[in-house]
């Protein structure tokens, strides 16, 4: 999926307390691991996960991903050589979604993947672990702690050998910024929600499991939120100034079962506003913005994700991703620039937009930032929206 470009906009954390001898509720680096029960396991020595005990003494990298999430399948090589190269050690590599057992089942004769697969997982792991998008992995170390947040193309077989020596420092990750707002949840009396009304002002955001809070935010940054990550937007006559404008947004689904934020926010997009939106996958011709021979140039990397601004012609970043220049790309181009740097940030750079032409584009990229634009033919999720 395309990381959120917003983290910088969320809101500060919260604290959350858990009674003396229990595990936390949420995850975080240098604590015990919340308790995980994995419901089936497809691969694996035992037919479920009942809880921690189950795998005592043994350091578990844990991965959330999903079939349709493009990145988590370009790493299922990268995590199978870690399952081989570990095969004897005390370490489990899991594979964790909330898609159904016959989903997966149907991947699998496809694509190889050597860890343990788990299917079927509930919200309450996903929310537990803090998993804001896919693939998110958490490190936990052989006394049952949590290490680290980061993602797979991260784990490498050094950083394995450091989790199993207890010698890996406790680290928040790239996403850290994205566990704001963690404490008690909505009024456990509402059972379902959906607000919308016209805004203007600074966006802000605040992100659960089970809810999703947005002040000034367009529905085209609350696509990408809610429906999984956007390659393309197909925009029908007459929708583009209600998606562009700016909402306060409230929504709040059931919190057991899978999570159906984007279903509700779909079905109350078509009462209030008549909009309706599909989701599709597409092979399509678009554009992949990779790094040059030389590396990357003129960034910088910063510890934590910050602001991003763009008067039109010039985007700064005090930290962010690529992603967020792919964006502004996009609009540029005509056609989806995916992000295929693997630089995920948060750097700070400075790019100024000079012209629309994709040759001349290109060359300015490698000049500016020792990046380049290739045309490729890619699978994209693609949000079509109509009256």
């Amino acid at each position: 999926m395309k990381r959120l470009l917003l983290a910088a906009l969320l809101l500060a954390p919260a604290a959350c307390a858990d009674k003396p001898g229990e595990r936390p509720k949420l995850a975080k680096a240098g604590q015990p691991a919340p308790e995980l029960r994995l419901p089936k396991l497809l691969n694996a020595p035992l037919p479920a996960l009942s809880g921690w005990q189950d795998l005592k003494g043994k350091a578990v990298v844990l991965e959330f991903w999903a079939t349709w999430c493009e990145p988590c399948v370009d790493n299922i090589p990268h995590l199978n050589g870690l399952v081989r190269k570990f095969r004897d050690k005390p370490v489990v590599f899991i594979s964790v979604t909330d898609e159904s057992e016959s989903e997966v089942a149907a991947f699998l004769e496809e694509h190889k993947l050597e860890t343990w697969v788990a299917p079927g997982a509930g919200p309450e792991a996903f929310k537990a672990f803090r998993v804001y998008g896919r693939p998110h992995t958490v490190l936990i170390g052989r006394d049952g702690k949590v290490t680290a947040f980061t993602y797979p193309s991260d784990v490498t077989a050094e950083t394995v050998e450091a989790l199993l020596a207890g010698s890996l420092r406790p680290d928040e990750g790239r996403d850290s910024s994205l566990h704001a707002d963690e404490d008690a949840g909505p009024d456990p009396s509402v059972l379902a929600e959906f607000y919308l009304a016209r805004s203007s002002g600074a966006a802000s955001v605040k992100y659960r499991h089970e809810s999703f809070t947005a002040r000034a935010l367009t529905l085209r940054m609350a696509f990408s939120f809610l429906l999984g990550g956007v390659d393309r937007l197909d925009l029908g006559p007459g929708t583009r100034e209600a998606v562009d404008a700016s909402y306060d947004i409230r929504i709040t689904a059931p919190s057991s079962g899978p999570d159906r934020k984007g279903e509700l926010f779909l079905k109350g997009l078509a009462f209030s506003t008549g909009l309706k939106v599909s989701v599709d996958k597409r092979e399509e011709e678009v554009y992949a913005l990779r790094t040059v021979a030389g590396g990357v140039r003129n960034a910088r990397r910063r510890k934590d994700f910050a602001e991003v601004s763009f008067d039109g012609v010039t985007l700064k970043t005090a930290g962010s991703s690529f992603g967020a220049l792919a964006m502004q790309l996009d609009e540029r181009l005509g056609l989806p620039v995916l992000d295929e740097t693997k630089e995920d940030g948060p750097l700070e750079y400075t790019f100024t937009f000079e012209t629309r032409d994709p040759r001349v584009m290109d060359a300015q990229l490698r000049r500016d930032l020792g990046l380049r634009l290739d045309r490729v033919k890619r699978r994209i999720r693609v949000v079509t929206v109509r009256r």
